[in-house]
């Protein structure tokens, strides 16, 4: 869902021309990347499908920190985890216009399953609209009782769910394959979450969803994944802790 309020315009441009400044490497995320060899941004945007920044780039981008320690996202995610949330992941990447989907899933669909219990923030750093590879999802997939009830409903239209196998979704969720099973039986269900720049989205990305692949104009975002605690895509599996003095931030603690 998109959240009731968005970052400030100058400071969502503060910082894209930070990250815009630093080098890239090939890839989404750093522990899927293929290259991790430091390139120019203007050099990525002819060569690249899709290019990423290390932790220790997006953590010194002005108020990222204070962005997604925001007390409407903590407080509801305290709420809905009964626990104090922690921040385990901090990513950003581009995605550049084409014609095929990269092979690494960000863009086929796709289902994450990081911790028991796992929300994510998505903060849009360019205008995205659907030929900007706006974040989709299959509403309500995050839940097997859910489940049943969209393959019913695409049935009832005629959708053919024969080979779908529900259960082995939420286990074998990733590949083209499972990514065009579910456009052929889920197309009717499949949201986009759009917004100009310094839109907020929280998703729960047990969700079947992917990032589309953009047609016309690049997009760039920061995404925080909140569980709750150290995890397999943790972090610090990246790298070790940080002094709070390459922070910028205005937190006390």
């Amino acid at each position: 869902m998109n959240l009731p309020f968005s970052v400030d315009l100058e400071l969502v441009d503060s910082m894209r021309y930070h990250l815009e400044i630093n080098p890239v490497f090939n890839g989404s995320h750093i522990f899927s990347a293929d290259s991790i060899i430091p390139t120019p941004l203007s050099k990525a945007r002819e060569e690249y499908s899709m290019a990423g920044y290390h932790m220790d780039q997006i953590i010194r981008t002005p108020d990222v920190i204070d962005v997604f320690n925001h007390p409407a996202i903590i407080d509801f995610l305290e709420l809905y985890f009964g626990c104090v949330p922690t921040l385990y992941s901090l990513a950003s990447w581009w995605a550049f216009p084409g014609s095929n989907p990269e092979k690494l899933n960000v863009q086929h669909f796709h289902r994450d399953v990081d911790d028991w219990k796992f929300c994510t923030v998505f903060l849009y750093l360019t205008d995205v609209d659907q030929d900007a590879g706006p974040h989709q999802l299959i509403p309500g997939s995050h839940r097997k009782e859910m489940m049943e009830l969209l393959l019913k409903r695409a049935a009832s239209r005629g959708a053919d769910i024969s080979n779908f196998d529900l259960e082995k979704s939420f286990a074998s969720y990733f590949g083209e394959d499972f990514s065009r099973q579910c456009e052929e039986i889920f197309s009717s269900d499949i949201k986009s979450v759009t917004g100009p720049r310094g839109t907020l989205s929280l998703v729960n990305t047990v969700n079947i969803h992917r990032g589309l692949l953009p047609t016309k104009s690049e997009r760039l975002l920061i995404w925080a994944r909140y569980g709750l605690g150290p995890n397999v895509n943790s972090t610090n599996l990246e790298q070790g802790p940080k002094g709070r003095d390459i922070v910028p931030t205005n937190l006390i603690d």
